[in-house]
């Protein structure tokens, strides 16, 4: 018999936490051992899903943009990373991207001349010399994405909109973690330089 991969999609909404008030998350550590169960189960599925299945249909929709607006896939992802940190420092990118300076150094004269990016001082820091997205050409490449993405939202929207709520409460606090942990990585990596 096959195992069954629980999809939290289709589970009540009172089993979600983030679609509960303050007061009703806190008691949701005294639901019986069968729901605490179940939501470990749950949980280790969202893991499962977000930390490997969803990166890797993501990194192969990235792969096929790339090539429908013919862009070498780095510089796409390059993009994103662009886009997502305003005011990137170069150097910053060139960690995210695991490149030498001269191949960031490359990768930005790419994208540059196509007009996607543009270089300019660091708000916060002027010595810095920052990567800031040209927004309206940026969304002509990124629009077939978010396309995609929103038609799967809005298909789960009309089945129950009630957990889709919850997926939003939970991924609204997840990315502020997720970019403060990321701002904080690419912080500490700005104090080491890159090897030629």
């Amino acid at each position: 018999m096959m195992n069954k991969v629980m999809n939290p999609v289709s589970l009540p909404v009172n089993f979600h936490p983030g679609a509960q008030s303050a007061g009703a998350r806190a008691n949701w550590s005294s639901h019986t051992d069968e729901n605490a169960m179940l939501s470990e189960k749950m949980l280790m599925d969202l893991g499962k899903m977000l930390g490997r299945q969803f990166t890797i249909y993501a990194e192969a929709l990235k792969a096929s943009l790339a090539e429908q607006a013919s862009m070498p896939l780095n510089d796409f992802k390059a993009l994103e990373y662009i886009m997502e940190f305003d005011a990137l420092p170069t150097g910053q990118l060139a960690h995210l991207m695991d490149l030498s300076a001269s191949g960031v150094s490359a990768l930005i004269n790419r994208l540059e001349h196509r007009g996607y990016i543009t270089r300019g001082r660091h708000p916060l820091d002027k010595r810095v010399i920052a990567l800031h997205p040209v927004i309206d050409k940026c969304r002509e490449v990124l629009a077939v994405k978010e396309r995609a993405i929103n038609q799967a939202i809005n298909t789960a929207a009309s089945q129950n909109p009630a957990q889709l709520i919850a997926m939003y409460d939970f991924l609204v606090d997840s990315m502020s973690t997720f970019r403060q942990n990321t701002k904080a990585w690419l912080d500490a990596k700005a104090l080491v330089p890159r090897a030629s």
